[in-house]
């Protein structure tokens, strides 16, 4: 037997406070982002104004790079945006992705790798564990491992 680490998604119930507190999170990453933008305009005239002193091949080779750059921000840029609107919008009471942790887990052969390496979840709301699911989506298939019923403790479950 040998013990690995695995990906483990956890994932929101949107509340009222869950939605201001993904808000304020988003807010923060944008102007990040945007901050990150700014100083990459700068940085990029730099790097034009030094690439103009070189070859043909090396200017190109800046502008790609900074246009590349520029884009890839941008992209980032709307992602989070998105997410914001997103969360926004959502019901409450709508499982949100929110991260991923790692988790150890014993492997021990004749073990099923795809029962081992998906379907485990943990749900989160307003800070609090509150389920951790073995079977992923929410479905006729889910095993609850812990948890289900607000104000429940899996501790002090018989």
């Amino acid at each position: 037997m040998i013990t690995i680490q695995r990906q483990i998604p956890v994932k929101l119930i949107l509340t009222e406070q869950s939605r201001e507190r993904l808000r304020h999170e988003y807010e923060a990453q944008i102007r990040q982002v945007q901050e990150e933008l700014r100083q990459w305009e700068f940085y990029s005239k730099r790097l034009l104004h030094e690439a103009q002193g070189k070859s043909q091949a090396a200017r190109q080779q800046a502008e790609e790079r900074i246009a590349r750059e520029e884009k890839n921000r941008r992209e980032k840029l709307e992602r989070i945006q998105f997410q914001l609107e997103q969360s926004q919008q959502l019901p409450i009471g709508s499982e949100l992705p929110y991260t991923t942790v790692q988790s150890s887990v014993q492997v021990q052969i004749g073990d099923n790798w795809n029962d081992i390496m998906t379907g485990t979840e943990i749900i989160v709301k307003d800070g609090i564990v509150h389920a951790i699911r073995q079977g992923g989506e929410r479905n006729g298939t889910n095993e609850l491992l812990y948890g289900g019923q607000a104000g429940e403790h899996p501790r002090s479950q018989g």
